[in-house]
């Protein structure tokens, strides 16, 4: 725990999130598109290409069918770029391979939250915040149903030490979306303790989903709501968050130990 709880807040305090002082509604951009962040408050149609032209999101997209045969392995992107008749060395517009893969599905998935997440805005603004953080949280849960069976590979790959910072800012914005879209204007340490909390109590829940046999994981929405009722994210203390992250720690290594270290 001592040791995770530093590199979390690290990430949420060091990574590109939005901060509690300046917030902009501009839509995220995916790690892998090349577009200045600084010009999003002003668009050009020059400066927003489509994504059918770029052929990274394109072999992105056509791979995600093969993980479920053939999981996050080259095999996939190799199968994704030759589906769109690319040679199979595409694979290369990734860099790290697999864990590249990994990063630009999560920065995607992202960008698609972002778009869900306004689909909602009726059904969001009426609801108590706990609510709304419960809501989106299950929300973002819920994208990973159609990799689930594969995503404990994916996993193991964010759980290699190269690939850690990475992980643990995907985590870190992952917490942050679900925060600011729920309606969170914390300006103090609440800022960082909720986002640490919730990115322990998502971790958790993003593990045990892949362990659920229950029908359309039943047991993962109430793990969630047991973990989120005692979060008490009004005026967490440190030792709460102490122990959320200690919890979360505990839950990978679990998961881990139950697989022979490997996934």
């Amino acid at each position: 725990m001592s040791a995770l709880r530093p590199l979390i807040v690290k990430a949420l305090r060091t990574s590109t999130l939005r901060t509690c002082a300046i917030r902009s509604p501009a839509r995220v951009v995916p790690a892998y598109q090349t577009r200045n962040l600084a010009s999003t408050s002003e668009p050009t149609p020059m400066m927003e290409p489509k994504e059918e032209q770029d052929p990274r999101v394109e072999i992105l997209k056509a791979t995600m069918p093969f993980v479920a045969q053939y999981g996050w392995t080259m095999e996939s992107l190799m199968q994704g770029a030759k589906s769109l008749g690319y040679p199979s060395v595409a694979h290369g517009v990734f860099p790290g391979g697999v864990s590249g893969l990994i990063d630009a599905h999560l920065a995607y998935s992202r960008e698609q939250f972002v778009d869900l997440t306004n689909e909602k805005k009726e059904e969001l603004k009426n609801l108590p915040m706990n609510e709304r953080v419960k809501v989106l949280t299950a929300l973002r849960l819920d994208m990973n149903k159609p990799y689930i069976q594969k995503w404990p590979e994916a996993l193991a790959v964010m759980a290699q030490p190269s690939n850690v910072n990475m992980s643990l800012k995907h985590l870190g914005d992952i917490a942050d979306d679900i925060w600011y879209y729920a309606g969170d204007k914390s300006a103090d340490m609440n800022w960082y303790t909720r986002r640490a909390s919730l990115a322990a109590i998502y971790s958790a829940a993003d593990i045990f989903m892949t362990q659920d046999v229950s029908p359309n994981y039943t047991e993962t929405e109430r793990f969630l709501e047991r973990r989120l009722n005692e979060a008490a994210w009004i005026g967490s203390s440190t030792r709460q968050l102490g122990t959320m992250l200690t919890f979360g720690a505990k839950s990978m290594a679990s998961a881990l130990a139950n697989r022979g270290g490997a996934f």
